[in-house]
């Protein structure tokens, strides 16, 4: 693996990690109001919101962490090393 490569993957796993425990502060934030008080028309649309804004998130990240992963497979191979299919 390159070390671009190795620092990009590195990068959009911290991102997720970032991600995640920013949106459960968020979502577990919700869920208290929500057990504590009645749920208002605000109420709603705030968890509305936060749900779509996580979603969004949550698929940015798969995309960008399925762009460094394809990168990943796409590695040229090393020269040196000779498999059986090209040696025949």
């Amino acid at each position: 693996m390159s070390p671009t490569t190795r620092r990009q993957l590195r990068q959009e796993v911290d991102l997720i990690g970032r991600f995640a425990e920013s949106y459960r502060r968020k979502f577990s934030e919700l869920i208290e109001r929500l057990n504590h008080s009645p749920t208002t028309h605000s109420t709603d649309l705030a968890s509305l919101r936060l749900c779509v804004e996580a979603v969004d998130m949550m698929l940015s990240n798969q995309t960008e962490l399925a762009r460094v992963l394809r990168d990943l497979t796409e590695q040229p191979r090393d020269p040196r090393v000779v498999t059986m299919r090209s040696a025949a």
